[in-house]
């Protein structure tokens, strides 16, 4: 005969396994009922459209969530190429891979296919190579969280693009004349009462989302308490944690019911999770401004210009026609910009480390971790102020302009 505690655990056991098992059938039904992407209203490819046309959301909302996992971390960018990839367009049997490999047809030509795929190689060496592990992680999981939340409370709603129903065409050979006009009097027979429904069941409130916050606030308290005497607490790491608890709610709330709100939380402490970890407010606070010179001589050329968050602008065109001048100029976030004579001799390095735009002397490159540089002698050929720059930005714009 079995012990009560005994009895307990198979109860606890069997719960698992019924929502492990009600997970699965959720994550296919997923998968047989997948978002389509659209060819009209997308901005890119349709991923983040299809998405909220599938599952009847504002598309903003969906562009949105895409934005925020691309600054946590970079994770958005697979995710999305991921989507390109494995969800079909509208008027496809299948997707692009599936198209690729034989399962299939699809509009996406193999050339495009293939592009897409070796795109996910630097996406992935971006979002797992940055660095931030344990971010990277929780995030995948609060993005997995928000999908299965989805498809178990929204799966059962018609694709937006299909939700009226076509007009049913006449059967053959069915009258086209109006049966009563035999019978005028039934004309103006009462309609009969519609049958009285039943009063909706009242839904019961969840309140994993309450807890959830509640836990949070817990953890932010006592990570800020630990921080005085373990160094491990720092602010990077109370946000991350922060992060897991908030995607345990999602988690929670998907099988209870609730918690949805949460993922206003979860979106802007994504975001500031990255600005912790991509930037570095260590050190002089007067970093976190902006700075704008014009020197007039080689000797007012400072060796070096920071910005944590920011711009950097340096005009060099007032600068004699002769000399050397060597500089180097890192910003974490924010813009920098110089200016450089028509004449000088200019040898250049831009580099984006992390996201930006870069615009050195008509070189141009964009996206993660871009780099240009190179030497431009300028109008006249080589002779004259020889100017050296080394411009880094770890997310931003560079432009080194000559006019």
């Amino acid at each position: 005969m079995w012990s009560p505690a005994r009895k307990r655990n198979l109860v606890v056991v069997s719960g698992t396994e019924k929502a492990m098992q009600g997970v699965a059938d959720t994550l296919r039904e997923f998968w047989a009922h997948r978002p389509v992407r659209p060819r009209a209203g997308r901005k890119l490819g349709g991923v983040a459209t299809g998405i909220a046309l599938r599952y009847r959301i504002d598309p903003v909302i969906a562009r949105i969530a895409f934005v925020a996992l691309a600054l946590s971390g970079g994770v958005g960018l697979p995710m999305y190429l991921a989507g390109w990839l494995l969800l079909p367009e509208e008027g496809d049997e299948v997707s692009p891979l599936e198209s690729l490999i034989g399962k299939g047809t699809g509009s996406a030509s193999p050339a495009k296919t293939v592009l897409l795929g070796f795109l996910m190689f630097p996406a992935l060496a971006f979002t797992f190579g940055s660095g931030g592990g344990f971010e990277i992680v929780v995030t995948i999981a609060a993005a997995v969280a928000g999908v299965y939340l989805l498809q178990k409370n929204r799966g059962h709603l018609q694709p937006a693009a299909l939700a009226e129903p076509a007009p049913v065409p006449p059967v053959p050979g069915a009258p086209a004349w109006d049966p009563l006009g035999a019978a005028p009097f039934a004309w103006d027979l009462p309609e009969p009462a519609p049958a009285p429904q039943p009063p909706a069941p009242r839904r019961r409130r969840s309140r994993v989302g309450l807890l959830t916050v509640g836990v949070a606030l817990l953890v932010a308290a006592g990570s800020v308490i630990a921080g005085a005497w373990v160094p491990w607490f720092t602010v990077a790491h109370t946000v991350g944690l922060l992060l897991a608890v908030l995607a345990a709610g999602l988690l929670a709330g998907s099988f209870a019911g609730g918690g949805r709100g949460l993922v206003w939380l979860l979106i802007p402490l994504s975001v500031v999770g990255f600005g912790l970890t991509a930037i570095d407010f260590d050190g002089d606070p007067t970093r976190l401004s902006n700075v704008e010179e014009t020197p007039k001589t080689v000797t007012d050329v400072r060796e070096r210009y920071e910005a944590s968050v920011g711009s950097v602008k340096l005009d060099l065109r007032e600068l004699p026609d002769a000399g050397e001048v060597k500089t180097a100029i890192e910003v974490e976030l924010g813009e920098v910009v110089v200016h450089v004579p028509k004449n000088a001799d200019v040898t250049y390095r831009c580099e984006a480390s992390s996201l930006g735009e870069l615009d050195c002397l008509g070189k141009r490159a964009e996206g993660s971790r871009v780099d240009v540089g190179g030497k431009d002698l300028g109008e006249n050929g080589e002779g004259g102020l020889e100017i050296d720059l080394d411009v880094r930005s770890s997310v931003g714009e560079v432009r080194v302009l000559r006019d």
